[in-house]
């Protein structure tokens, strides 16, 4: 203990020598500190914003539907669920499960009445329970469509900007969409557009559109539905509801295959392993740095100490007792600046949630992103330890040095 307290009063010494390195340490820390909450914010919102952009937190399909598929776009109801209504029912009544929304995939040609035609992507489903399960789409102007099933004649869409643009149409503009039903004829569907939306990528907003389940259906003559999509009150419970829900569908005929959505999204993936590469890269640098500064502090003390340090050897103190001084030393340079580096990461996350920095879209996405930095309570306690494994590293060449010591040589060190 009286060790320890004599390191910590040697440290203050030299103010501005120990102010400099406690410095190099809280900037490193509060450096790895923000580049942890933006990771975490990165990762939180591309995994909700796929959650709820249409992927949910697990899909049902028939097991046949389901080998090598990873899009949802991919999926066809001419594979699809007969008896989605029950299997609907048994899911939502498993604890944690918000909604299972039937969903139906269409693709075909939309055409106007001045003979404008283009391809298109169609996703129809329920719109309260999408809205209960937060599944949105921006509406950009008009409406959305009705909760309540069409009637014959009434059917509304919502279109994409940038397929909207290419037709020349708008909200209360007639359509028809062309598709080829289940039994392989054409069939045409006359409808409203209801609203203009976006979904935030560029590519997709040229082709996709959103009608009800019912108009769905009928375009393609059938009662049957691509997939549901589950969506849970956490995502942190996918695990859990993923065993749950293969448990209670365990006994269907046909099979069912349950597929949580990071088997459906290997884009998550891959950024994810591209942004922890980059975090151990940033990692990297600030150690190097901090070990190098250090260490540098650290070797120039115990230059500028020698007759000091060989005083307490001629006057009986063993060699490791004045190498552990010197350990100490960098022990609370390490947990000092480790403790500094905390609160003023801290701060500047709160300082720059609070400003509300906006970046630019990301590739192929249309709208700008809000810059926030999320609180990782545990990167506070880990990067505290860095530090400290950091200066332990530091003060390596150092106490070596010192444990090289010869009284003699010391003692007449000029």
């Amino acid at each position: 203990m009286k060790l320890a307290l004599l390191a910590l009063r040697n440290l203050a010494r030299n103010r501005r020598r120990t102010a400099i390195s406690l410095a190099v340490v809280a900037t490193g820390t509060a450096a790895l500190l923000l580049t942890a909450g933006f990771m975490a914010f990165s990762f939180e919102g591309l995994s909700e914003a796929m959650i709820h952009g249409g992927l949910g937190h697990l899909e049902i399909a028939l097991g046949s539907a389901s080998a090598g598929r990873t899009a949802t776009l991919e999926r066809s109801p001419a594979e699809g669920l007969d008896d989605w209504e029950v299997v609907q029912r048994q899911v939502e009544a498993l604890p944690g499960v918000l909604a299972a929304s039937p969903t139906v995939h269409v693709a075909g040609m939309v055409s106007t009445a001045s003979g404008t035609s283009a391809a298109f992507l169609g996703v129809a489903g329920d719109p309260a329970r999408e809205r209960r399960m937060g599944f949105s789409v921006k509406l950009r102007q008009g409406d959305p469509v009705p909760d309540a099933p069409p009637r014959e004649g009434e059917d509304r869409v919502m279109i994409a900007q940038g397929l909207a643009q290419a037709l020349g149409v708008g909200p209360g503009s007639r359509v028809t969409l062309l598709a080829v039903d289940l039994e392989g004829m054409l069939n045409a569907l006359d409808v409203t557009v209801a609203g203009l939306i976006t979904t935030g990528v560029q590519e997709l907003d040229t082709r996709y559109l959103r009608l009800s389940l019912g108009s769905a259906q009928r375009l393609l003559g059938t009662t049957r539905v691509s997939n549901l999509l589950v969506t849970l009150d956490r995502t942190s419970r996918t695990e859990e509801a993923l065993a749950s829900v293969r448990s209670v569908l365990a006994g269907h005929q046909p099979p069912l295959a349950v597929v949580p959505w990071t088997e459906r999204a290997p884009f998550y993936a891959q950024v994810e392993a591209l942004y922890v590469g980059i975090f151990w890269f940033l990692g990297t640098i600030v150690f190097a740095l901090v070990v190098l500064a250090t260490s540098n502090t650290l070797t120039m003390t115990v230059m500028e100490r020698f007759r000091e340090l060989g005083t307490l050897r001629a006057l009986g103190t063993s060699v490791w007792q004045v190498a552990g001084l010197i350990g100490l030393e960098a022990v609370w340079l390490g947990l000092i600046g480790g403790v500094v580096g905390d609160v003023l990461g801290a701060g500047l996350i709160g300082l720059l949630n609070a400003i509300g920095i906006t970046m630019p879209p990301p590739p192929g996405a249309v709208d700008p992103i809000e810059l926030r930095v999320v609180f990782v309570p545990e990167a506070f306690g880990g990067a505290i330890l860095l530090m400290l494994t950091v200066l332990a590293l530091a003060a390596v060449a150092p106490v070596l040095r010192v444990a090289r010591l010869r009284i003699v040589d010391a003692l007449t060190h000029t």
